[in-house]
């Protein structure tokens, strides 16, 4: 029973793990090409910047991983935290922002939860909207901070050394399903010689009768 709880937490913990990094690298990836990775209308993606610290609920702190949905461009509502394609310092970049208002010439006005952050120049349009915010990711932050910081080598060294690790972890425990399968099919034939022996005693006892008259 013990073996059989321990290897029901090394799958958990492996999934946990593979779970991560899959976050980690859709995360990254949306960063680093400026597009969103969507599985099943959702997405991941680093926040490196601090324009959304806030005292709101929904407000997001650098390195958190937001967790974004796709929906229609007619779904947005004031308020909302959304994804849109931008610019900053005249780099491409997705922006996630709240949406503050209706621009004059169509589409949304947004404006970081920073206060120390002026409405954006830009309104969002159906053209450069990407996704609306859901939820974020806290407890990967000192590993996304890795990710997206001059330590790439340390990140992927980390992430080396993790998979090793599930990996001996796995065979650890194949190596012991293995030997527990070893060890019920030896007790097996063991009772199966028992049976054997028992029954050719049982039968040399006959022998030994003297036959009926």
């Amino acid at each position: 029973m013990k073996k059989i709880i321990t290897g029901i937490l090394t799958g958990i913990a492996t999934l946990i793990f593979i779970s991560s990094i899959g976050i980690m690298f859709i995360g990254t990836r949306a960063i680093q090409r400026n597009e969103p990775l969507f599985i099943f209308g959702y997405s991941f993606s680093i926040v490196p910047t601090d324009s959304m610290i806030g005292d709101q609920e929904d407000s997001i702190d650098p390195y958190d991983i937001a967790i974004i949905k796709r929906i229609s461009f007619d779904e947005i509502e004031i308020g909302d935290v959304i994804v849109f394609q931008g610019e900053i310092q005249g780099m491409p970049a997705l922006i996630i922002h709240r949406v503050v208002g209706v621009h004059p010439e169509g589409g949304y006005e947004t404006k970081g939860d920073n206060p120390l952050n002026s409405v954006d120049p830009d309104p969002v349009t159906e053209e450069n909207f990407k996704a609306v915010y859901q939820s974020k990711i806290t407890f990967l932050k000192p590993i996304a901070e890795l990710a997206l910081g001059s330590r790439s080598i340390i990140f992927g060294s980390l992430i080396i050394v993790l998979l090793v690790m599930v990996i001996l972890e796995v065979m650890s425990l194949i190596k012991t399903v293995k030997k527990e399968q070893e060890n019920k099919l030896r007790e097996q034939m063991k009772e199966t010689m028992k049976e054997q022996m028992y029954q050719e005693v049982l039968e040399e006892e006959r022998m030994k009768l003297p036959p009926h008259k």
